[in-house]
């Protein structure tokens, strides 16, 4: 995944009881960097429905690839 991607979470990823808050809040997420020192990290801001960020004042959040899976539009 490159820079700029949308991407969502996996099957994988919504069954893992820590990005529980994610399953519940937001729709989709953009792909702003990865990790330097481990490529299967990627650094995803996540966004609501409406398009707000889900938590503007902090960092990006942390996920490993197979967490993930290109976004393919609003269902």
């Amino acid at each position: 995944m490159k820079v700029g991607d949308l991407v969502m979470l996996s099957s994988a990823g919504r069954k893992l009881n820590m990005n529980s808050d994610l399953v519940d809040n937001a729709s989709y997420g953009m792909v702003v960097g990865k990790e330097s020192h481990n490529i299967k990290v990627i650094n995803v801001r996540w966004f609501k429905k409406d398009g707000t960020p889900m938590y503007p004042q902090t960092s990006p959040r942390n996920l490993y690839r197979w967490e993930l899976k290109r976004f393919r539009g609003v269902q």
